[in-house]
């Protein structure tokens, strides 16, 4: 078990073992404890773990009241993941924040309504506001906005009920958007002690999955809550792994009377991945994890770019040469290896979906970057499989997708047909027609097949279908990023599902939190990814910092260093065996210095690509 002798420069493998045992005392004792968990610590297990010693504990008695242990985890990917691993317990309500602070606020429709005219009211204030400016440009984009939100509120008087979807869209006027949902179920949690009292009494244990990256606003609402006997929250994360804006950024130092757990433990990486972690990690907090007895050295290789160079054949070049460093072929292989970017954008270009993420990012920013967007969705959870299944003879298959989105085949509508055999052909026809359009057309356009579906009146379609093929419809924006979006190939709609359902190389520095993969590589990329927050460039030296910069760093607040620092630890820790960081810059010398320097890598793992090596 591990090690007799620490002194003897020994690991023992189950130094955290203790960690599980003192976060089970907390709940039978009613502590409220936030558990630190570094990279690879296995902060899912002790989650799920304590959830296991929960149901048996008190499962029934607290099934018996009715009442359930929250966990709030960060992605439906999470929800599903935890859900999994204890079985699909109904004593657990594992949700998303929104979809947490959805539950809590819905039934309270009249003061949802009262909140929603006061903050429609203090929009238009905040837009007249600006407009009164005598310096004010373009004054008749505030004109549009305060026109929108009269309108808004006109429509309010006509809203019995509002309704939210937290994996989508919200457009109707009866609609609360994402944002509204969380400064309003936070507000309803602070200041309302009907809220507070329904949230101890239906979940009297609430748990909170990478605590680091939720919502301050939620957070401080919880904080705020004078403490319960019987009501117990317990957090579990790491404040290095927040790579979010709207995390809590000071959670250790408010928490000074709670039980603090700490895992030191890495199980996931390779013991030279864990050192670059650690000192990394030295200038922020100086936390320290240890690798397993049984992980081999592994690698890590920093290779710095000058640019222009031209990328697709430098970073083979980086792959080849790692497969050779590594003595492992597999970083030959796109599928065997996982490649992170700072924006989807880089992603895009790299795999061939640049057009449809210009036209549709920015007008549908969440619903795009999570695959919710119904117009791009239902192609690819509808549609494309009805071809494929069709393609492939699965009858069963098909007939299951027909059954369940198709009008003709509805129960109370097939059973009045009186020609049931001829609806049936239709039917049988329309698919035909429709799996012709691949086999016909090397271009095919996303717009095309929808053309076709709304002939065929064969599927229920999205709602805004009608608005997008019809031109002379009226317009708005996202109408019109639609159009221009849904003139992509459909074989581009393919390359951006494939990407999003994380099923190509490619993946964003702040997606794969949590994530972990054989070998990794971090493309550090700041001229490509036109972004502010986040700077490796200035990170590594190789440009000035902001005197915005400086002051944030001088008064202790975060800044385009610490937060490409904490992104930095995360992406490196993603690897289990070998890691490569690949730096395009305007000036390698700095950039090496810097690694030198910190003590991040040494000499002899980096290597400055020079021009004859991308010949």
């Amino acid at each position: 078990m591990g090690v007799k002798s620490a002194n003897k420069g020994t690991i023992d493998n189950h130094v955290d073992d203790h960690v599980d045992d003192e976060i089970k005392t907390c709940i039978q004792k009613k502590k409220n404890f936030f558990m630190f968990a570094g990279a690879g610590s296995g902060k899912t297990r002790s989650l799920v773990n304590t959830l296991s010693f929960i149901a048996a504990e008190q499962g029934a008695s607290l099934m018996l009241k009715s009442k359930q242990v929250a966990v709030i985890t960060y992605t439906n990917v999470a929800c599903d993941e935890i859900m999994r691993r204890v079985g699909y317990n109904t004593l657990f309500a594992v949700s998303t924040i929104h979809s947490f602070l959805w539950t809590l606020i819905k039934p309270f429709q009249r003061d949802i309504k009262v909140w929603v005219k006061a903050d429609v009211e203090n929009s238009i204030a905040e837009q007249r506001e600006k407009l009164e400016n005598p310096r004010v440009r373009k004054p008749e984009t505030y004109i549009e906005k305060i026109n929108k939100l009269i309108k808004r509120l006109e429509n309010l008087e006509h809203v019995s009920k509002f309704v939210y979807n937290p994996n989508g869209e919200n457009v109707g006027r009866d609609s609360l958007d994402h944002s509204q949902v969380i400064k309003m179920g936070t507000e309803f949690i602070e200041t309302k002690a009907t809220m507070q009292r329904v949230l101890m009494d239906k979940f009297p244990i609430l748990l909170i999955d990478e605590s680091q990256d939720t919502k301050k606003e939620l957070v401080d609402a919880l904080l705020s809550i004078e403490k319960r006997d019987d009501f117990v929250i317990g957090m579990f994360g790491d404040t290095m792994q927040r790579i979010y804006l709207d995390g809590k950024e000071d959670l250790e130092s408010i928490i000074t009377d709670w039980e603090c757990p700490n895992k030191i433990m890495n199980h996931r990486s390779n013991k030279r991945i864990v050192s670059l972690a650690n000192t990394i990690r030295a200038t922020a907090d100086g936390r320290k994890q240890q690798a397993r007895s049984d992980k081999k050295n592994g690698f890590v290789r920093l290779f710095v770019v000058p640019n222009p160079l031209e990328q697709k054949r430098t970073e083979k070049y980086i792959y080849d040469k790692m497969a050779e460093i590594a003595k492992d072929e597999k970083w030959k292989i796109a599928e065997e290896r996982k490649t992170l970017v700072l924006e989807h954008s880089m992603a895009a270009k790299r795999i061939g979906f640049e057009t449809l993420e210009t036209a549709l990012s920015r007008q549908f920013s969440q619903s795009f970057r999570d695959g919710t967007l119904v117009e791009l969705s239902f192609l690819m959870k509808v549609i494309y499989p009805t071809v494929l299944a069709k393609r492939d003879n699965d009858g069963f298959a098909l007939m299951k997708i027909l059954k369940a989105n198709s009008p003709l085949l509805k129960t109370e509508n097939f059973i009045r047909y009186s020609e049931q055999k001829q609806v049936l052909k239709s039917i049988q026809d329309n698919v035909h027609g429709l799996v012709s359009m691949w086999e016909t057309d090397e271009d095919l356009k996303c717009i095309d097949v929808y053309k076709k579906l709304h002939a065929m009146k064969l599927f229920y379609l999205p709602k805004r279908i009608d608005d997008i093929i019809d031109e002379s419809a009226e317009t708005n924006d996202a109408i019109e990023a639609l159009r221009e979006g849904l003139k992509v190939p459909f074989t581009e709609l393919i390359a951006y599902w494939n990407y999003i359902s994380d099923k190509t190389q490619f993946a964003t520095h702040q997606g794969i939190k949590g994530l972990e993969y054989d070998r990794v590589a971090v493309i550090m990329d700041d001229e490509s990814a036109a972004g502010f927050l986040f700077s490796y460039e200035k990170l590594f030296g190789a440009k000035k910092i902001s005197d915005t910069d400086k002051r944030n760093v001088n008064e202790g607040k975060d800044n385009a260093i610490s937060r490409t620092m904490r992104l930095l630890y995360v992406t490196c820790t993603r690897a289990r065996e070998s890691l490569v960081l690949i730096a395009y810059t305007s000036d390698v010398d700095a950039v090496k210095k810097t690694a030198i320097d910190y003590g991040w890598f040494t000499p002899e793992e980096i290597e400055i690509v020079e021009e004859q090596t991308n010949a």
